[in-house]
């Protein structure tokens, strides 16, 4: 996984597509891959080898009909347990952890690049250029030459609408556009470490409901509006949906960069929310400041946290990978003037031996009340622990009803994953009006 709180390691990964591929063979198979994997035990082989073609595939056992486990992209690495009739056993970390059988004439001791690709394709005879420069724009999908060099194979080839194909493809994957697919409600997504999964859909009537599970929202090459600080910053373009079976997501990048983006965070959607730009962070006014953990104080207290505990928690830096610590954001709101999100999260020690920790938030809303102070106009606090864990952070901001306001969206993170709250502002007040999208392990 890949969002906040709920990153899956990767042993568990790994545990989870062992799992995978045994569940594949109940029934007859049963006897072929215990077979298959004793006979590779018995005859271990160790080494790396690289994937030679545009992708290969990984069967739960060694046979070409033998089912799926993965499709291993073009210059990955895998490393092998041994190798039988033309087969190996090997395991993958690309497109995730996996473990099962490859045809050993579809891997190489080096990795293909881009290099050695150009070289081979300019040795390659005619009728052998399309594959190689198949294997080209599978290894740099982003760049316009190896696209070139396969429209060019398949028009030598007398493929004319083989080319038209390569060229559509081409088209979407350097100059992608955003696009609402056919019948599709108004969707609200978010991103992060290179991900995209649903949040939302927005009625007619601008409520807010849970994403309808079944619906098929990562088509690969896909384009959403991507926004970042309140303003649109790109196309989050979808690559493929690898995970979105499982997780309700898929792995996306943020055009114009060329490949996965992996520190991208922000929300998309498929409807053109905003044409601003974003915009830059702001300082944090030191009446704001204090206004704020002023706020936050009234929060904790309620909890009956101690005023010590209160006083660490709101001194401690935000510590992203542990979900600890205190975290202020300032920034334009349109009409609603200047306006100042805090939130905290901290760890009461365990109350007794065998008794765990207690995880308590705090957020504030604050804007100016015209006199240089600041007015509360949202909040919200809470405890919690083990399962039923929420620590709500602030995420971002994007105007989604159209009325010149942002609405707020704050990530709860949960025991193995996170969702999502989205607070509007109605009457000089900020109240939360959906919480929903879970994206968890």
């Amino acid at each position: 996984m890949s969002f906040a709180r709920s990153p899956m390691p990767r042993r568990l990964l790994l545990a989870a597509a062992l799992a995978a591929v045994s569940a594949a063979h109940a029934g007859p198979a049963d006897d072929e891959y215990a077979a298959a994997v004793a006979s590779c035990k018995a005859a271990p082989k160790s080494g790396t080898r690289y994937v030679a073609v545009t992708g290969a595939f990984m069967r739960p056992v060694p046979r070409a009909d033998g089912g799926l486990v993965a499709r291993i992209p073009i210059a990955s690495p895998v490393q092998i347990e041994c190798e039988r009739d033309g087969w190996v056993r090997a395991s993958a970390e690309q497109p995730a952890p996996s473990i099962g059988w490859i045809r050993a004439d579809l891997l190489q001791a080096k990795a293909p690049t881009l290099a050695s690709l150009n070289a081979d394709y300019a040795a390659a005879a005619p009728d052998q250029r399309k594959t190689v420069a198949e294997r080209i724009v599978a290894l740099a999908p982003y760049q316009a030459r190896g696209h070139q060099q396969l429209i060019d194979a398949l028009t030598a080839a007398g493929d004319a609408e083989g080319a038209r194909k390569a060229a559509a493809i081409r088209d979407r994957l350097l100059d992608p556009k955003p696009e609402r697919l056919s019948g599709e409600p108004k969707l609200l997504f978010v991103v992060e470490r290179g991900y995209v999964a649903p949040v939302a859909r927005i009625g007619e009537d601008g409520r807010y409901q849970e994403a309808d599970a079944g619906a098929r929202y990562f088509p690969p090459l896909r384009g959403l509006y991507f926004f970042r600080n309140g303003g649109t910053d790109g196309v989050a373009q979808v690559l493929d949906e690898a995970l979105s079976d499982v997780t309700g997501e898929a792995h996306v990048r943020i055009a114009p960069a060329t490949a996965r983006s992996e520190q991208a965070r922000g929300l998309a959607s498929n409807f053109a929310a905003t044409a601003a730009k974003p915009a830059a962070a702001a300082a944090v006014p030191a009446a704001a400041r204090k206004a704020a953990e002023d706020a936050l104080r009234a929060g904790l207290r309620q909890q009956k946290v101690e005023r010590a505990q209160i006083e660490r928690a709101l001194k401690a830096k935000p510590d992203h990978e542990r979900d600890l610590g205190l975290e202020l954001h300032s920034f334009d709101a349109g009409s609603a003037g200047p306006v100042t999100v805090a939130t905290v999260v901290w760890n009461l020690p365990p109350a007794g031996p065998d008794q765990g920790e207690t995880s308590v938030a705090a957020s504030a809303i604050l804007e100016g009340d015209g006199k240089g102070g600041y007015r509360v106009v949202g909040s919200q606090s809470d405890s919690s622990a083990g399962d039923a864990l929420e620590t709500p952070r602030f995420f971002e901001r994007l105007d989604l009803d159209g009325d010149s306001v942002p609405e707020l969206i704050f990530q709860v993170g949960q025991y193995e994953g996170v969702n999502y709250q989205i607070w509007s502002r109605k009457s000089g007040q900020w109240k939360r009006v959906y919480q929903g999208g879970y994206v968890g392990v």
